[in-house]
């Protein structure tokens, strides 16, 4: 069994029967299905492409299927770089802004986009001439490839919804049903403990570890109706909602039903409490849907559920979807042959056949359009889990593009770890004195000059 159910909102999805859904091997190798130029003008070009962690199966199933077709069809070889996360953002920033850089083609996370959008070579007129629909992304990925801007920077590549990842065995021995809101969460918890079983009921992720912390805090913020900044850039996540909302996000840990552990955790380590049996919940992105499935431990694959992560009560469903976009330093001698590359790399074909490979180490849940998503056959190998992604990114938001951005995420992170880690901590003090930080980066950029 590969899911033991998939809950709500696939009823509000409509499956939609793709034009190239019956795409034929012969048509998988004919230029003209990607719209390529046949001639293959840029025959022996060498492409290099900047990109973090090779192993992912998504990106490692599109490198196979580049050398095996786009490079036939066009004469293009690509080379994928393989640089550890960690570091790939530091690289990013070195590489983007050197004028002899070896590489043409760049993925970036959506929060460092900002920073490296002068030098990335503006992408609108490609998408009108490459016939790409642009309206096939959700709000959130046309926000991130774009800094909500009219300039397209990037073009929507690797995509992450926030799911709720649950044992559907716990629940049901509580009688609960799988949490709508964040104070569903409180309550499943208080149940679970009441009932005396030996599990955490939820198992959150509130340490320093590149602002995997704040992923769930931007949920709790925006459902309960406020953000990070006003309309004139002043920070308000300090605010009277704010502070509720924070000390909801907390309250997990501070009321016993996230282990105490889960001060220092980050996402990874999280995910391992629920795959090993220790936790009821997790709510993280959905690409590691695949390590509760695939665990080794039988109770928890078995019972191994999915849902869109929770709202607020009385509020609003929004999360934040996460993007990693693909484009095209400006620098580059080979741009015509990295548009190309996009053309195909990004091609709902492409995205399509990569989502349906099951061969080993390649098999991915991941796809950014829209059609895809809710593509039937797409659905029916995948349990419908993509008609979940589907409908939580039908609200789902991104954060604050702009370049202060990065600076800004240490002083919320540090604050949320503060919160966790402190019982005796004021979320009023804590979050006013991080917005007087906040409010020192943007008066330094000139935000409120005049």
């Amino acid at each position: 069994m590969y899911f033991r159910k998939i809950v709500c909102l696939l009823t509000l999805v409509v499956f939609l029967a793709l034009p190239f859904a019956a795409v034929s091997a012969q048509d998988i190798m004919d230029p003209a299905t990607f719209g390529l130029d046949a001639s293959k003008p840029y025959d022996g070009t060498q492409l290099s492409f900047l990109i973090c962690c090779s192993a992912a199966p998504q990106f490692a199933s599109a490198a196979v299927k580049g050398d095996a077709e786009f490079t036939a069809m066009t004469g293009i070889s690509v080379s994928w770089g393989d640089l550890p996360f960690g570091s790939f953002q530091e690289q990013l920033y070195l590489e983007a802004t050197n004028p002899n850089t070896e590489f043409d083609v760049v993925a970036f996370v959506d929060a460092w986009g900002t920073n490296i959008y002068d030098f990335l070579h503006p992408l609108n007129d490609f998408v009108m001439d490459a016939g790409i629909d642009w309206d096939d992304y959700g709000p959130a990925y046309q926000s991130a490839s774009t800094g909500n801007t009219d300039t397209i920077f990037g073009l929507p590549f690797r995509g992450h919804p926030l799911l709720l990842h649950y044992r559907a065995d716990v629940l049901d021995a509580v009688g609960m049903d799988p949490p709508a809101t964040w104070q569903d969460v409180s309550a499943i918890g208080q149940a679970i403990s009441d009932s005396g079983m030996d599990i955490a009921p939820i198992a959150m992720y509130y340490g320093l570890n590149v602002d995997q912390n704040l992923f769930n805090w931007y949920s709790h913020l925006w459902g309960a109706g406020t953000d990070i900044f006003d309309e004139n850039w002043e920070p308000i996540f300090n605010n009277e909602i704010g502070v509720a909302a924070t000390e909801q996000y907390i309250s997990y840990v501070r009321d016993g039903n996230s282990p105490d552990a889960s001060v220092a955790w980050n996402e990874q380590e999280a995910n391992t409490e629920l795959v090993q049996g220790r936790a009821a919940m997790f709510v993280g992105w959905w690409w590691m849907a695949s390590n509760m499935i695939n665990s080794e431990v039988a109770e928890v694959a078995d019972n191994a559920s999915f849902a869109p992560a929770p709202g607020w009560e009385g509020g609003e469903t929004t999360s934040y979807g996460y993007l990693w976009a693909v484009g095209i330093l400006d620098q580059s001698d080979d741009r015509d042959a990295a548009l190309e590359y996009l053309k195909w790399l990004t091609h709902p074909i492409t995205e399509r056949r990569i989502v349906l490979d099951d061969t080993p180490g390649l098999d991915t849940n991941v796809a950014v359009r829209l059609s895809v998503l809710a593509d039937e056959e797409v659905n029916e190998v995948h349990n419908g889990l993509q008609g979940v992604a589907s409908a939580v990114l039908a609200d789902a938001r991104t954060i604050p593009l702009i370049p202060e951005y990065t600076d800004i995420v240490p002083f919320l992170a540090e604050a949320i770890n503060e919160l966790a880690t402190d019982p005796m901590a004021d979320t009023q003090d804590v979050l006013d004195r991080t917005a007087e930080d906040v409010r020192f980066v943007m008066q330094a950029a000139g935000y409120y000059d005049g």
